[in-house]
């Protein structure tokens, strides 16, 4: 169950990179134009993007009783254009060295130690019992937090400083009774795409999603993302 949540909360990124979000809501403090001004430098950084390669921390706070689980991996990312599919490879480097692929709104999850891989759709598994945070992963990179607006309020907190960048930190409160109680986004102020994101859920646990020495516009061949499964693997549809 447990990896089959982080399945759940990473295969959505393909969607997180592309697409949803939120809207300045009435409730973003007195600064409705300078957080309307931030979402606008989001949008044209992600309408530019190319490619992205970067280091990927993902933390799992247990609040019951303090322990954080890290997973590391290497992502690499190319949006969708004209009829090319969105894809996106996620190789998993500790604790285990699991690979992720997506191409459009397909997604393998392959398990070497088990020899096993997971087939299936992304929006499928973001409709499921994760889809809070797939929903957020989709909005967190997407560059576009509008189509969201009445679902989440969001306002500025503040400047911080990630891994030695200066971030502009936005957070999204949703509307309703979801599976998460706040979404906190960290917005890179030289490329104004997220460095890092977190999301609460209502039991206090925290997922955290650093992303690291992000390279954008790196040259990406289509074939970088192919995903080889060796004879013998079990294939598991979902």
């Amino acid at each position: 169950m447990k990896k089959f949540i982080s399945l759940a909360i990473i295969a959505g990124i393909s969607l997180l990179i592309s697409g949803a979000g939120l809207r300045a809501g009435a409730s973003a403090y007195a600064q409705p134009q300078l957080l309307t001004g931030i979402l606008n430098k989001m949008r044209k950084a992600n309408q530019d993007l190319k490619s992205l390669k970067a280091e990927i921390v993902q933390e799992k706070t247990n609040s019951q009783i303090g322990v954080t689980d890290t997973t590391l991996g290497q992502l690499i990312y190319k949006p969708g254009a004209g009829k090319s599919k969105q894809k996106l490879r996620i190789d998993y480097t500790k604790p285990s060295h699991d690979v992720l692929s997506v191409d459009g709104d397909s997604y393998i999850y392959y398990q070497p130690r088990i020899k096993q891989a997971i087939k299936g759709l992304a929006s499928k598994v973001s409709k499921g019992k994760q889809d809070g945070l797939a929903q957020i992963l989709a909005i967190v990179l997407s560059g576009s937090l509008e189509s969201a607006s009445g679902e989440y309020e969001s306002n500025i907190v503040g400047d911080e400083m990630v891994n030695g960048i200066k971030t502009s930190l936005l957070r999204a409160i949703p509307k309703s009774n979801k599976q998460f109680t706040r979404i906190d986004i960290w917005i890179s102020q030289q490329t104004w795409i997220p460095v890092r994101f977190s999301a609460t859920e209502r039991n206090g646990d925290v997922t955290m999603f650093t992303f690291k020495d992000m390279q954008l516009n790196a040259t990406l061949p289509n074939n970088a993302f192919n995903l080889d499964l060796p004879h013998g693997t079990e294939i598991v549809k979902n």
